[in-house]
């Protein structure tokens, strides 16, 4: 697959595109990364990538073409086989739509899409015409949040002279279109790309100090020598992908830049990725993807080690640990480092899309079998949809920073409780400090992300991780339609250890949730327009929690303390103990409370917040509610029904 953003000058584009099809001689097998081409011309410069198409550099590619397409408008030309059946060939477009929309998210503009057939000189002409029109038509259907403009088939013997015709004139229509829509980049960007081409290839990589003196020392310099300004006509040509600008934000002046891509794009990337088959292959990693920084430095000796690892931790390839596999701040750490003399031996860089580890065969039930689990999955709606390895390796990347302090384990099993975080290829599951142990995995066969949370007793509980999966899933999936599940825990362990969906029969779909719930619940977390519920859930009742689900609105989470103290607590102060036994709390527990509090300032409400709390450990599910301490204000005992209608109103 080629990407090229503009400004371009067609020919030259046209010149590379054709020596691919030339038979002069035969072509370089495997592309290892990306593989970037520069092209100048007086009209404009364009950059043309060639793609690996191996699966283990899909994660990188995407993270790179990120990178470079934040605004530029971009074409793609896709390449696929013609000799492939229609289910393959569908699969393959299927992949790069998804990925087009995640990596130019960022572009105002819809990217153009060109689809080019290889291997046509292996199918006979008339097969090909049908073949042909097939496939255009699967490309238009496909890429319908793109600009497609054809499907052209070529070949490596020339036989099809007026394909290329096509295809010459398919791509300048693409050109012009591209470089009518590209944002118009300051005369200043211009004298600098000309003033950093002229360091080429003598340099390959130089810092905004040197840049600067490099300018200071020229008596015919017009740009801005000041740090900030230069950081930004930098910012400017790195989107537009002319250069990569890697900023260090704790010493701006030593911030890199990248003048020779291909050093990081193929040669980095291209070795660090590299499938096995590969003459580029180093087995740098270790089975759970941890790559230790002397080996990131004996690998490439002639790149700034420093440099690597921003470079890969800003694109959300991976994140930088200690000895004990803790997350720390890159930046903060490589300054640490360049201040002493420690060469980096206690880091490692973990990548999840090295992870060697297959899923483990089981877990054990018991870690979701306490009153406060429950599970979720989130599916995409249709068939040829998917969660790609880009949007995953992020989110366990996010999964592990809100792991702490962790422990990984190389040899993972899920029946050992003493391990703090344990991953593998498709998922993770940690245990929290705070007791809260969640599973996190993907099935790609179901085209599913599910994750099962169990909670240390019966508690309510609203909980982040949800929210993580859902804001980084419309930041790479932005194509993919979802739809949302609540689960028994005990649907999880099925999915989990068999391998088996659970029906729809058995699930609630949030959407379903009345619109009282998903708008007015006190407590709730917004997701995109839906409120994904946290309730008190077990194992034994998983019929009730559904009704209850469906059926309660603010009695599902409970009341919060601050408003019960607020709404009540200090309305009527006095009667802290009249509704404490109402509600049931024990009198020799009251008679503890009054004892307590009795010298105290402010007593009454101080006892009114413990009468509170113990009746939200004592109650159940559908005692501590709204509803229940509003009837409580209604009896004769308590004698406020003006509150109660007040509270009704407002919480029910």
């Amino acid at each position: 697959m080629s990407i090229c953003n503009c400004n371009e000058e067609v020919g030259s584009l046209l010149d590379r595109v054709k020596n691919v099809y030339k038979a002069a001689g035969p072509p370089k097998p495997l592309t290892a990364g990306i593989i970037p081409y520069n092209i100048q011309s007086p009209r404009g410069n364009m950059v043309l990538y060639d793609l690996a198409g191996q699966p283990e550099y899909y994660t990188s590619h995407c993270a790179c073409i990120e990178a470079v397409s934040l605004s530029s408008p971009a074409i793609f030309l896709s390449l696929v086989d013609v000799s492939l059946s229609q289910k393959e060939i569908g699969k393959q477009l299927y992949y790069w739509s998804t990925m087009i929309s995640s990596v130019c998210s960022e572009c105002p503009h819809p990217s153009e899409v060109i689809v080019v057939g290889t291997h046509a000189d292996i199918v006979n002409k008339e097969g090909l015409l049908s073949r042909s029109k097939a496939i255009e038509d699967l490309a238009k259907a496909i890429f319908k949040k793109q600009h497609f403009r054809g499907f052209i088939a070529l070949d490596a013997t020339g036989r099809f002279s007026d394909n290329m015709k096509k295809f010459i004139g398919v791509l300048s229509e693409s050109n012009d279109t591209v470089v009518q829509q590209c944002p118009v980049i300051s005369t200043d960007c211009h004298i600098l790309y000309a003033f950093l081409q002229q360091m080429v290839p003598s340099e390959q990589v130089i810092t905004i100090s040197q840049l600067l003196s490099k300018l200071q020392a020229d008596e015919t310099n017009v740009l801005p020598t000041e740090t900030s300004k230069m950081i930004s006509l930098l910012k400017i040509l790195s989107d537009k992908g002319l250069i990569l600008f890697i900023f260090n934000k704790h010493s701006p002046d030593e911030s890199w830049i990248v003048l020779q891509k291909s050093v990081l794009l193929e040669k980095v990337a291209g070795v660090l990725f590299a499938p096995k088959e590969f003459g580029e292959y180093r087995a740098l990693a270790s089975n759970i993807g941890l790559v230790p920084i002397p080996c990131i430095t004996e690998c490439f000796p002639d790149l700034d080690t420093h440099m690597l690892v921003e470079f890969l931790s800003q694109l959300k390839l991976c994140h930088l640990v200690d000895s004990t596999l803790k997350i720390v701040d890159t930046s903060q750490v490589l300054l640490d480092l360049t201040r002493g003399s420690d060469n980096g031996s206690c880091y490692s860089l973990f990548f999840p899309s090295l992870i060697n580890v297959d899923k483990p065969d089981s877990f054990d039930p018991a870690y979701f079998n306490t009153k406060g689990s429950f599970g979720w999955l989130m599916r995409t709606k249709e068939e040829h949809q998917f969660f790609h390895n880009r949007f995953l390796h992020v989110l366990m990347l996010t999964l592990m920073n809100g792991c702490g302090g962790t422990e990984m384990a190389c040899n993972p099993e899920l029946t050992s409780h003493n391990r703090s975080c344990i991953v593998w290829s498709t998922g993770i599951c940690w245990n929290r400090k705070d007791g809260v142990t969640i599973l996190v995995d993907v099935v790609e066969q179901f085209r599913s992300l599910y994750m099962a949370i169990s909670l240390p007793g019966p508690q309510y509980r609203e909980l982040t991780v949800l929210q993580d999966i859902q804001n980084i899933c419309n930041q790479f999936c932005p194509s993919v339609d979802v739809e949302e599940f609540v689960l028994d825990p005990r649907q999880v362990s099925t999915l989990f250890n068999k391998g088996v969906m659970p029906s729809s029969l058995s699930c609630v779909e949030i959407s379903e949730l009345k619109d009282a719930i998903l708008n007015n619940m006190s407590g709730a977390r917004d997701l995109n327009g839906k409120s994904v519920v946290l309730a008190e859930w077990t194992n034994a009742d998983a019929d009730a929690c559904l009704a209850k689900l469906i059926g309660i609105e603010n009695d599902l989470i409970g009341p919060k303390l601050e408003d019960l103290m607020n709404e009540i607590g200090a309305v009527i102060p006095s009667k802290w103990r009249d509704v404490g036994v109402q509600l049931g709390v024990a009198p020799g527990v009251l008679d503890g409370i009054q004892r307590q509090n009795a010298e105290k300032p402010r007593s009454c409400q101080v006892s009114f917040e413990q009468v509170f709390n113990e009746w939200r450990l004592q109650g159940s599910k559908t005692t501590y509610t709204w509803t229940h301490i509003i009837g409580i204000l209604r009896r004769p005992a308590i004698g406020e029904n003006d509150l109660a209608e007040t509270l009704a109103t407002k919480f029910k």
